[in-house]
């Protein structure tokens, strides 16, 4: 993900600040997802005409994008995606809960409808890639999903692999909320 700073045309020149979670062996994941694996394969150091990587993990892994389906049983795979949910300006909001993304805390926020929303949250306060999965990262709770799809919310993101439990991803999905998961918060102000 990329976020322009801009006042509305976004020329080519524009600054663009890149919040993806870089890949790295064994890094953290889903605990019953795969574990990632990156292994030189091939090596000119080795006398191999050319460098060679396998690489192997789970979708859900680092900074990516839930698909519907992957929560919702008829809902459409990740290639039907309106890219343009996932492109352009967006709100970095500092969320101060120790446990949540609640739905008092957004209730003071302006909002448009199509509006990005990233939430930084404690999972920013330290490299989280880095480390063991931790069972208890802030989560967007479901009062809260229930607000943004009422605010017209065009994409939610969050700094962890997960924005929350089933219900708030059904919630956001079925609403066609863009999720954003896995982000690389640390450095963003709100």
């Amino acid at each position: 993900l990329r976020y322009a700073q801009h006042d509305g045309f976004m020329p080519d020149t524009s600054p663009w600040l890149d919040f993806t979670t870089p890949i790295s062996d064994q890094m953290v994941h889903w605990p019953d997802n795969a574990p990632v694996h990156i292994r030189l394969t091939r090596s000119m150091a080795w006398k191999d005409a050319a460098n060679v990587t396998e690489l192997s993990m789970s979708a859900h892994t680092a900074t990516h994008v839930d698909a519907a389906r992957h929560f919702l049983a008829d809902g459409p795979d990740v290639t039907a995606l309106d890219l343009t949910t996932l492109i352009g300006p967006a709100r970095v909001v500092h969320i101060e809960h120790p446990e949540f993304v609640t739905r008092e805390e957004l209730e003071p926020l302006p909002t448009t409808p199509g509006d990005r929303l990233l939430f930084r949250t404690r999972n920013s306060n330290r490299e989280w890639a880095r480390e063991p999965f931790n069972e208890k990262f802030v989560r967007v709770r479901a009062d809260a999903a229930e607000w943004l799809r009422e605010r017209g919310i065009g994409c939610v993101g969050v700094d962890y692999l997960s924005v929350g439990p089933a219900d708030t991803h059904r919630i956001l999905l079925e609403a066609g909320i863009s999720i954003i998961e896995g982000l690389r918060l640390q450095a963003a102000a709100a």
